[in-house]
């Protein structure tokens, strides 16, 4: 949690990112983290969660918006595909969630439907994503990650730039 300034609203808007940086390409989400952080965004909180996607809940408490990062694995995309969608769209692909094999424990989209169930989700929530093969710990990243990461970082960035520019009364609608 390096970067933590309020938006024009006094709001700030939150990015988390999810991953293990021992992982191959599950490191997307950290390797995104490092660099909005040496960017220093203002009006951004950028949290690495790294493999405990619990504490997201810790950090909604007056959040004006969420953009979550992370690697996915989602049949029918591929590799190295990077989406940027809104959470709540129908549009939004299945994303597999092996739990036994997970180094989250608990799914995001679980930590989002107890954080909904509290009334501690933002009302904009962002899914920034890899979609990569599943990880396995000590294997090398692949040669697209850091295209991704790029990528992934300016998606983020501008949807930052676009939500701090809303009205309050925009961003409650």
């Amino acid at each position: 949690m390096e970067t933590s300034e309020m938006d024009d609203h006094g709001r700030a808007i939150l990015v988390a990112t999810c991953g293990n940086v021992m992982a191959s390409d599950d490191a997307f989400g950290p390797l995104v983290a490092r660099e909005l952080r040496r960017r220093g965004l203002p009006g951004v909180e950028v949290v690495d969660l790294d493999i405990r996607p619990a504490a997201l809940l810790d950090y909604l408490p007056g959040k004006s918006g969420l953009v979550l990062v992370d690697a996915v694995v989602a049949p029918g995309l591929e590799p190295g595909e990077v989406l940027d969608i809104d959470w709540f769209s129908p549009d939004r692909p299945g994303l597999v969630n092996d739990d036994t094999m997970s180094t989250h424990g608990l799914s995001i989209a679980m930590q989002l439907d107890l954080a909904d169930r509290l009334g501690l989700l933002p009302k904009r929530v962002r899914l920034v994503a890899a979609c990569i093969e599943p990880a396995s710990v000590g294997q090398p990243s692949s040669d697209g990650l850091p295209g991704s990461v790029e990528l992934a970082v300016s998606l983020v960035i501008d949807r930052a730039n676009g939500w701090s520019n809303l009205t309050p009364e925009q961003q409650h609608a």
